[in-house]
């Protein structure tokens, strides 16, 4: 019984083709999304969509992470690390709020995403094993 246990637990964090495979997507999709971002600050459109646009910032990490974790917990840690690892270089290169911004909203959202659903599905799925 002890060693069934041992061997349905998953590892924390473990590194595989998938992950960097989301990692690099979400890179890509952070970048796209601050350089939109940054467009619309130097456009000349409505101060409210403006404002909108970084909204846009939480909805292309919750929305795909979600989606993508359900498939594959460790991909979905991927994609929002990749997400938020964009930020960086973009605030050195492009524009510090923007850059900043994305980075850590993205680890705040991660932060919430890790310890609402993988730390409590993990601990429904243990339930679910014992009472089996």
């Amino acid at each position: 019984m002890k060693e069934d246990q041992d061997q349905n637990i998953e590892p924390e964090f473990k590194l595989d083709i998938g992950t960097g495979v989301f990692a690099i997507i979400g890179f890509i999709t952070s970048w796209i999304n601050m350089v939109l971002i940054h467009d619309a600050q130097s456009a000349n459109i409505h101060e409210q969509l403006k404002i909108f646009w970084y909204f846009t910032i939480i909805f292309t990490t919750i929305i795909p992470t979600i989606g993508i974790g359900l498939k594959n917990r460790l991909w979905g840690y991927g994609y929002i690390l990749g997400f938020a690892t964009a930020g960086i270089p973009f605030a050195i290169i492009e524009e510090l709020f923007i850059g900043g911004y994305t980075f850590a909203t993205t680890l705040f959202i991660f932060a919430i995403l890790w310890i609402i659903f993988w730390k409590a599905w993990r601990s429904l799925k243990s339930i679910e094993m014992v009472s089996e």
